[in-house]
């Protein structure tokens, strides 16, 4: 059998069966002392018998010894039990009464509940070293595993002893080195593709500013043109669009490819908050629209900053692209015991019931939205951000009451959240 391939079951097997080998040849022992054990006690019984007789009936000497070594016939069994049986003596007859034969039993027992106990607690205890021995194993295959899972790739689980378990570890070690293979090929992928991520911003940037810088030596030329110069405005807008999008698409492809890698360290989200703000502030002027920041407390959150200032960005972004002049945009932050809660609200056009569940969706565009600004990304890059930091992003909207963006971060047990009462 296969099982038998264990050394430790093997073990277990043949420690077993020499302890039933054992219980059987003491069984065998014990049942044959009883044997003799029984023939004393049966011929004290007789011998007792035979001397009452003889001692009350000494004229009946030979009909006594006779009656011990003849033949008995049923007839003799008969009348014997007739006779006894008026006297109580029969087969109801309770063992105390009997006591040569109850101190048999009493002695008999007493060794048959010995071995009993004594082979039971060997059998308990050796399958309880086995039953240990393999949970020894597998705890150890546990930790080795989640040391696996924790980054230490190149730790194999060690077991030479055969069996299922040693199939087992040989599965896990096999997984473990295709995929340690894997993160090293992936990891090799992925400087690649920040190789090209970088150079294909360059080789963007070069014409875009190119493009921009020789708008603007025309624009200065033609300054009396009311028509060019609309052009060249209309032109202008379409390269910061275009820079916009260039760097967006960047920055979620590096997100998308897995080259980035956060940098949490703590900081003061009012802080950052208000610096959004600050680089709204001049467009927000100039269209005529107020963001109001309010916060009862001042957070000190482990977080990327810059990816971190990226999202919020975003959403303040989203909210002056579809606001008109005269409306807030509304930044709150908020502390609970489980979580930290950042929401954006603006009391602009609001989003369509059919376009809630697309909003985070790369490029989709509403068809019941007349905007014509934005990417299509801005969105899907906050949510990607939020989600690397652990947390979770829902809007809610009422079209023509304005869009709720509201942002959760987790407060880890390890990176407690300090709050400093403002």
């Amino acid at each position: 059998m296969n099982m038998f391939s264990d050394k430790q079951v093997k073990t277990l097997f043949i420690i077993l069966a020499a302890i039933l080998v054992c219980m059987i040849g003491i069984v065998q022992i014990i049942a044959y002392n009883n044997a003799v054990s029984h023939t004393s006690q049966l011929l004290l019984h007789d011998y007792k018998a035979a001397g009452y007789l003889i001692l009350e009936h000494p004229e009946l000497s030979y009909d006594i010894q006779k009656a011990f070594t003849s033949q008995k016939t049923p007839a003799h069994l008969q009348a014997g039990k007739t006779l006894l049986e008026t006297v109580g003596y029969h087969n109801g007859v309770k063992l105390v009464f009997m006591t040569d034969l109850y101190r048999l039993y009493q002695e008999n027992s007493l060794v048959l509940l010995i071995l009993s106990l004594v082979s039971s607690l060997l059998l308990l205890f050796f399958v309880w070293w086995y039953l240990q021995k393999q949970d020894d194993k597998l705890n150890q295959f546990t930790n080795d595993i989640l040391k696996i899972m924790n980054g230490e790739y190149t730790l194999r689980l060690n077991d030479q002893q055969g069996g299922s378990l040693s199939k087992l570890a040989s599965a896990v070690n096999l997984v473990t080195s295709s995929l340690y293979t894997h993160i090293e090929s992936e990891k090799q992928s992925k400087v690649v593709l920040k190789d090209n991520l970088m150079n294909i911003s360059h080789q963007l940037k070069t014409p875009i500013s190119a493009l921009s810088m020789y708008n603007e030596i025309v624009q200065g030329e033609n300054e009396s043109n009311e028509v060019i110069r609309d052009f060249l405005q209309k032109s202008e807008n379409e390269l910061e669009r275009m820079r916009m999008l260039t760097a967006s698409l960047l920055k979620l492809a590096r997100l998308d490819a897995g080259v980035i890698e956060l940098k949490r360290v703590n900081q003061n989200l009012d802080e950052i908050i208000t610096d959004v703000g600050q680089s709204f502030k001049a467009r927000l002027d100039r269209e005529h629209k107020a963001l109001d920041f309010s916060s009862e407390t001042q957070v000190i959150y482990p977080c990327d900053r810059e990816w971190l200032f990226e999202a919020l960005s975003n959403l303040v972004k989203n909210a002056a692209e579809h606001t008109e002049a005269g409306d807030t945009i509304q930044v709150t932050l908020e502390q609970t015991p489980l979580f930290i809660r950042i929401i954006v609200k603006d009391n602009g056009h609001g989003i369509h019931p059919e376009d809630l569940p697309f909003v985070f969706q790369r490029f989709y565009r509403s068809k019941y939205s007349q905007s014509t600004q934005g990417t299509g990304i801005g969105l899907t890059l906050t949510k990607a951000v939020i989600e690397m930091h652990g947390g979770l992003i829902d809007v809610e909207s009422i079209p023509g009451s304005g869009t709720s963006f509201s942002i959760r971060l987790p407060i880890l047990q390890n990176c407690k959240t300090e709050f400093i009462q403002a």
